[in-house]
């Protein structure tokens, strides 16, 4: 038996193998050649159409150069200045009134205090508020101003000005009464004399009755302050006695009348009584059988304070 790898034999095989390598390298050539770029398979869906191509995109809105802001309209000129009223003056009394005293301003003289709280009275009348708020503004001294009037109109030729705190105090001279407390006709009822005795000293008192008749006297203190106040329950001492020696002031200083007379000031009438027998000293009569009120009447000061 030949071998597979004997010469004749070998050639013809080689040979042939190489030739069935060529026809099949030139068939596969023709086929690919021949064949659609992309074949398509038998009931397979046709491939999507190609999507539209993307419209541009808008052009970008114009921009809108900024508007010039108008200039703010300038400020109204302000209204012309009213003229200025002439500067307020305090309230002060005329001339006549309080002994024709100092006016705001001046250096007022310095006047006696009363002694403070006010000594124990033998009667107390308030006087009614709505009498002495009298005008727009009332003061110290239009209230001081209507007691006087009232005073004159009554007879009481003389009256002395103390300070208490935040006020004043005005007092009566002495005055000889009854024991109703009506005073004595004429002339009788100042028999006691001039010395003025306002601050209520009892040794002024002393000395101005030591050589007075027999009888009832009286002396009236009005008591003007918004200061809360009490009377006093304590016998006076021997230096209060002296401290109540001097007389009080002709007039009422602007230091005190200009003060306005506000909601919390109150006007109280003190009513001082003493009896004297025809020897010995005057004794105080506490308290008195006739009411504050009726003194006032009495002595005829209750009416002109409601009118005036």
């Amino acid at each position: 038996m030949p071998s597979l790898y004997s010469p004749p034999d070998f050639s013809r095989r080689l040979w042939r193998l190489l030739s069935v390598l060529l026809a099949l390298s030139w068939l596969t050539a023709c086929q690919q050649s021949r064949a659609p770029d992309a074949p398509a398979t038998a009931g397979a869906e046709p491939p999507p159409p190609a999507a539209a191509p993307a419209p541009p995109p808008p052009p970008p809105p114009a921009i809108e150069a900024p508007r010039p802001v108008p200039a703010p309209a300038p400020a109204p000129a302000p209204p012309p200045a009213p003229d200025k009223p002439p500067p307020k003056t305090s309230a002060k009394p005329p001339a006549a009134a309080n002994g024709g005293g100092p006016v705001a301003g001046e250096a007022s003289p310095s006047i006696p205090q009363f002694d403070w709280p006010p000594p124990k009275a033998s009667a107390q009348q308030a006087i009614p508020d709505k009498w002495l708020r009298t005008g727009p503004a009332p003061t110290l001294a239009s209230v001081a101003d209507k007691f006087e009037k009232s005073l004159k109109l009554a007879g009481y030729a003389q009256r002395s000005y103390y300070s208490v705190p935040r006020g004043f105090a005005l007092a009566t001279q002495f005055e000889q009464i009854r024991a109703d407390g009506t005073p004595l006709p004429g002339d009788d009822r100042w028999k006691v004399g001039p010395p003025r005795v306002g601050n209520l000293s009892l040794l002024a008192f002393i000395q101005a009755l030591a050589h007075a008749p027999a009888g009832t006297y009286r002396a009236i203190v009005f008591v003007v302050t918004d200061a809360p106040w009490v009377q006093s329950t304590t016998a006076p001492s021997d230096a209060q006695i002296m401290a109540w020696a001097g007389s009080g002031a002709a007039a009422l200083p602007a230091s005190i009348g200009n003060l306005p007379y506000s909601d919390g000031y109150r006007a109280h009438a003190l009513i001082y009584e003493f009896r004297k027998g025809a020897s010995g000293p005057a004794e105080s009569v506490l308290p008195s059988a006739v009411s504050g009120e009726a003194h006032l009447e009495r002595g005829g000061i209750w009416t002109p304070l409601s009118i005036i």
